[in-house]
This record gives C-alpha cells, structure tokens and sequence, in this order.
C-alpha cells in the first residue's frame, strides 16, 4: 500500500508541474501556447468552438492527466496495460495534432 501512495503522490507532483507550465506558458495572454496545446489539447480545441478557455474546459485540463492515470490502472487491473497506453498516447497525439491546425489565431 505504501508503494500505490508514494506513485500517486509523485503522479500528484507531475500533474501540478504539468499544469504550472502549460498556464506560464500563456503569459497571462502574452506569450506562446506551444506547451499548452501539447499538454492540455483537449482545453485548448474548446477555444475553437468558445474563443476562450471555458470553465468546464479548465476543469478537463486539471483532471486530464489523473483521468490517465486512473484509465492506466483499471486497464493493469485487467493486464491490458499496453493497450490503455498506447490508446490514451494515440487520442492525446490525435488531439495534440489537431490543435495545431485547428486552434484559432489567438491562442497560436
């Protein structure tokens, strides 16, 4: 049990770091969303649709990468972990990809 709390804890850090970068990455709209659309894809393809980051969007991009992490886990429980990583890897570069042709011109 100790070893499941010490990888949750660190999964806990490596979210924060995540998150910390891809917000100053934005420079409070003055700087370069590069790390952002990487990151959080799926938040920033909503910027398409509402032309800013919605509150629902921002919640998505705070529970993205524990949202992995909990597939991950269920898909070890069943011993189809490979699988689950190479999905998630697939739909985050699908999404990664498209936010490059798709993000609008105030979020470049």
């Amino acid at each position: 049990m100790v070893q499941v709390l010490d990888t949750n804890r660190s999964l806990t850090h490596r979210d924060t770091r995540f998150s910390v970068s891809g917000i100053a990455s934005g420079g409070a709209g003055h700087g370069n969303y590069l790390l952002a659309k990487i990151l959080f894809p799926f938040t920033m393809l909503s910027t398409r649709a509402f032309g800013s980051i919605a509150a629902p969007f921002l919640l998505l991009a705070i529970i993205q990468f524990p949202l992995y992490g909990f597939i991950r886990g269920a898909a070890n429980v069943k011993g189809r972990i490979f699988r689950s990583v190479i999905g998630v890897l697939l739909i985050h570069l699908l999404a990664t990809s498209a936010c490059f042709v798709v993000v609008g011109e105030n979020f470049s």
